[in-house]
């Protein structure tokens, strides 16, 4: 009878100090649309952002797939180390063997964050995309024509800044899967981070992680629709924040896709407050200047639909013809 009095004052000594130990910690879990209040707020409120940035695209292929004109000396001597390409390409050689083959172009940002419109205005030597988003509305012009609408994760980036209001940005967010009625504290690369959208440490859903101590987001996991467990997932990383006027934007942003770098966007410079041509993100009028590209029909032999980081690169097809 006696040990049965003791045993139960230990559990109930040890359930109570269990509260004592979590609870403090789960005080700090602060509620996802406060979150969102916070992260809005340290963005800035400047109505307008203008980034001057650089692209940089990765794509592995194997030695073997590159044509190469060389010579018996040189083919003895050859290390793919670097090789000039046309059209701002360049090939590395990783650590597993394959050739890291990289694309380079600028591209121009401009935000119009007072009525949630953006667009984009990318080019390399020989080619030239713009995109823009006005409010429900994209539309998409690669090389002087209107090319079909495609849903590409790649654009998803941008809307983070774009959005500067809870409800605005908390919608945008639910529509792209994140939950953001789930809160949690989360580790990364050593670090505590706030994470809307799931409960540490399950990846499996979308989510964007908050910097516990600038309340700036870090890191935005977005899942695909695939039902394989883990593939199709594109992780984006926001680094290295800049600040002009009131606002702040990362100077490098990197996108992973299944934990393999693909693409970084590297700031070169940007601007608060500029005042835009309302032109510039007029859908209406964009559609009466360009004219719609024609249809391709699909190759046989190859898939109707090519990954993300193909479709963007196939946007600027000539620089990787």
């Amino acid at each position: 009878m006696i040990f049965r009095v003791k045993k139960f004052a230990v559990i109930c000594f040890l359930t109570i100090a269990s509260i004592l130990i979590f609870s403090p910690g789960q005080a700090y879990v602060l509620q996802g649309l406060h979150l969102i209040d916070l992260m809005i707020e340290q963005l800035g409120e400047d109505q307008s952002l203008f980034v001057s940035q650089q692209l940089i695209f990765y794509r592995s292929v194997y030695p073997t797939e590159i044509e190469f004109e060389e010579t018996a000396e040189e083919s003895q001597s050859l290390d793919y180390t670097e090789t000039d390409l046309p059209a701002e390409q360049k090939i590395e050689l990783d650590d597993q063997g394959q050739v890291e083959e990289t694309m380079e172009l600028a591209e121009i940002l401009r935000f119009d964050l007072s009525t949630n419109q953006f667009r984009s205005d990318a080019q390399s030597n020989d080619s030239e995309r713009i995109h823009v988003v006005s409010h429900s509305r994209s539309l998409t012009i690669v090389d002087g024509n209107i090319v079909p609408p495609a849903a590409n994760r790649f654009d998803l980036y941008k809307d983070i800044f774009l959005y500067r209001t809870r409800e605005g940005l908390a919608e945008k967010l639910l529509d792209l899967g994140v939950d953001v009625s789930v809160s949690s504290l989360g580790r990364f690369e050593g670090e505590i981070f706030f994470v809307i959208g799931a409960i540490y440490p399950d990846e499996s859903v979308s989510q964007i992680w908050i910097d516990r101590d600038t309340f700036l987001p870090s890191r935005w996991i977005i899942r695909g629709t695939s039902s394989r467990a883990w593939t199709d997932v594109l992780e984006v990383r926001y680094l290295t924040w800049w600040k002009s006027g009131e606002s702040r934007y990362p100077s490098r942003i990197e996108f992973y896709q299944d934990d393999k770098l693909v693409r970084v966007n590297q700031i070169k410079s940007f601007r608060s407050g500029e005042i835009f041509d309302p032109e510039l993100f007029d859908i209406d009028h964009l559609r009466s200047v360009y004219p719609l590209a024609p249809e391709q029909p699909l190759v046989p032999g190859e898939p109707e639909e090519p990954s993300e980081v193909q479709k963007t690169i196939d946007e600027f097809k000539k620089v990787f013809e």
